[in-house]
């Protein structure tokens, strides 16, 4: 059985944006590409840091992978794998995202 929690407005989000989402006691950036929606803990693997400690965009210049501030590593969108940095190799956590009604959800167990 799964939680659900609101993802507001991501049927709205832009395409090489996000933004980030809180449920219970995690942190979650969500995030648009090819008209998916994709959602991943907000922890970088390296040190457990969030990937977007400043205000920068936690989307490249290019809008294809997420990145680290704090050692400028690059996640895949599609699957979080990381392609350049310190934890290469590694992935962030996925996070299950489903529709119901037009509105998309978090769902955590």
């Amino acid at each position: 059985m799964f939680k659900k929690y609101l993802i507001p407005n991501a049927q709205n989000l832009p395409e090489g944006t996000a933004f980030t989402v809180e449920a219970e006691k995690y942190s979650f950036l969500v995030t648009k590409q090819q008209g998916r929606i994709f959602a991943y803990e907000n922890l970088c693997p390296h040190q457990n840091k969030p990937l977007n400690w400043s205000t920068d965009s936690v989307i490249d210049d290019e809008g294809d992978y997420l990145k680290c501030h704090h050692h400028g590593a690059l996640f895949s969108i599609t699957d979080g794998t990381c392609i350049t940095g310190p934890c290469q190799g590694r992935h962030l956590r996925k996070a299950t995202v489903g529709m119901e009604k037009g509105d998309c959800y978090l769902l955590l167990p």
